[in-house]
């Protein structure tokens, strides 16, 4: 589900060769739980916890789809739900496997090595990923941040209506770092942390005659 409006981007357009890395990314800075773009867009989110409706009766279902079709129509901006996996490391439960196998009984040994097979086999697959789900809305103007944080309390309270168990919440820097992560470095998710606070470019370091 997708509603937005294209912005024109506003500034001179420079050279590519003379354009850095950050003139290629639509992102100008990041605090106060927003990202704001160059073209002044102001952008607020709310993550969307995974909810399964497997065990759900169809009535049920369909009282869910209502209230979050509901709470989506009464925003006023443009907005967009954004969906992004993240794969899983497994590699320290594979060698928490071992460890158990080999003090296991020679009874539970077959059991634990199937085991340990079907997860490489998944970790292999590719499929050990997990989805997060991002609620996004644009302002613009000199109050986009007051606003979101105002809107944002309604928009919170909409969607906890729709089941107690449908925990939403507003998004924060780590949130928008990890988000941004996920993007732009999801095979090194798995891995690797999620930078905290402002990351500073190394020092260049020029070496005389």
């Amino acid at each position: 589900m997708k509603h937005s409006k294209k912005a024109q981007l506003s500034g001179p357009v420079l050279p590519l060769e003379q354009q850095a890395a950050q003139d290629w990314l639509p992102i100008r800075d990041l605090h106060d739980g927003c990202l704001f773009r160059p073209d002044g867009g102001v952008i607020a989110g709310v993550t969307l916890p995974p909810f399964s409706l497997s065990l759900k009766s169809h009535r049920e279902v369909s009282h869910l789809i209502a209230g979050l079709q509901s709470a989506l129509n009464g925003l006023d901006v443009p907005w967009q739900i954004l969906s992004l996996g993240r794969p899983v490391e497994l590699d320290a439960y594979l060698s928490q496997l071992d460890a158990m196998r080999a003090e296991a009984t020679p009874e539970r040994k077959p059991l634990l090595r199937e085991y340990w097979h079907w997860v490489s086999d998944l970790v292999r697959s590719g499929e050990t990923t997990e989805r997060r789900y991002y609620l996004l809305m644009t302002r613009t103007g000199a109050d986009a941040v007051a606003e979101h944080r105002s809107a944002l309390r309604d928009v919170l309270d909409g969607l906890s209506r729709i089941d107690p168990g449908f925990q939403c919440q507003a998004m924060t820097d780590a949130d928008w770092r990890e988000l941004l992560f996920l993007a732009f470095h999801a095979d090194q998710s798995a891995v690797e942390a999620v930078p905290e606070g402002r990351v500073g470019l190394p020092p260049i370091y020029q070496g005389g005659k």
